[in-house]
């Protein structure tokens, strides 16, 4: 593996651990928002059970994709993986203008970490585009780091 495949994949294992990040303190300040006004009700509006669902499964998928990336060299994979990331980047960037057109998030700080998970999604579909594009040579599809 090449040094810059190598810094390619650390980039996008990087870019995704931090959007896990960012996605888990935008939950930590909703809850800790609610519990300061005692008021969880737009939890129940705005997540419902069936929300909170989907958020597992995404909560899954950034858990996963960043040991993928360490393990999985094949070139499917690199595709799935820009796939993935654009799919996951637009999911947010939609569930926030839903927010700003419906009125019930005013523009304001919060949304910091809002476009920080949209310049990190960005620049990880900037960095697995260009994993995508490096040959892959005859090595194994699977392929970990100590080796």
């Amino acid at each position: 593996m090449s040094e810059r495949e190598f810094r390619l994949r650390a980039t996008i294992v990087v870019g995704w651990c931090m959007m896990f990040m960012v996605l888990l303190a935008m939950f930590i300040v909703d809850l800790a928002k609610s519990a300061i006004t005692e008021n969880f009700g737009s939890w129940a509006e705005d997540m419902s059970e069936g929300g909170l669902l989907v958020m597992l499964v995404i909560m899954c998928i950034y858990i996963f994709i960043p040991m993928l990336v360490v393990t999985l060299r094949a070139v499917w994979f690199r595709y799935a993986v820009i796939v993935i990331t654009i799919l996951v980047t637009l999911f947010f960037m939609a569930h926030e203008v839903a927010h700003l057109l419906t009125g019930d998030m005013p523009f304001g700080l919060r949304h910091v970490l809002d476009f920080s998970h949209h310049i990190l999604g960005i620049w990880v579909i900037v960095a697995a585009v260009m994993w995508a594009k490096i040959p892959q040579n005859d090595s194994p599809v699977m392929q970990t780091t100590l080796q």
